[in-house]
């Protein structure tokens, strides 16, 4: 554990991601962090490149895809000052497989995104529905 404070008041952070896809393709998502304060925000940022997570589940709350699933974060301290109102994305596509591999059928998810960052906890959104149809 760092001696970083923990995520400000002022720091905003929400998914972005289609209500709706067809089978098959791709889903993006863009996770947004924005400093809605009026001061900069210094945030402790976690990978040498900004590490985040989203996680697909269905609505039982099974966790489908994540896109860190199996991946190692580098142990490594990112200090990202924001002004005030400025806003840092973050975008990943999810090719709608499993962990495993397997595709996923159609029907309703939740998304969540997840901030990794050096303060106690890593901050995450709010869930979004997503729903996959058919062709």
């Amino acid at each position: 554990m760092s001696d970083a404070p923990p995520p400000p008041a002022a720091l905003r952070i929400r998914l972005d991601a289609p209500a709706e896809v067809r089978a098959g393709d791709a889903v993006p998502f863009t996770l947004r962090v924005e400093n809605a304060g009026a001061r900069p925000l210094e945030l402790y940022l976690r990978g040498r490149a900004i590490a985040f997570d989203v996680v697909v589940a269905r609505p039982d709350g099974l966790t489908m895809w994540r896109r860190l699933g199996g991946e190692v974060v580098q142990a490594i301290l990112q200090i990202r000052v924001l002004a005030p109102g400025e806003v840092l994305e973050l975008r990943a596509a999810w090719d709608q497989r499993d962990g495993r591999g397997a595709p996923v059928g159609p029907g309703d998810y939740r998304a969540h995104g997840v901030l990794l960052m050096e303060s106690p906890e890593s901050v995450s959104t709010a869930p979004v529905p997503l729903r996959i149809v058919r062709r």
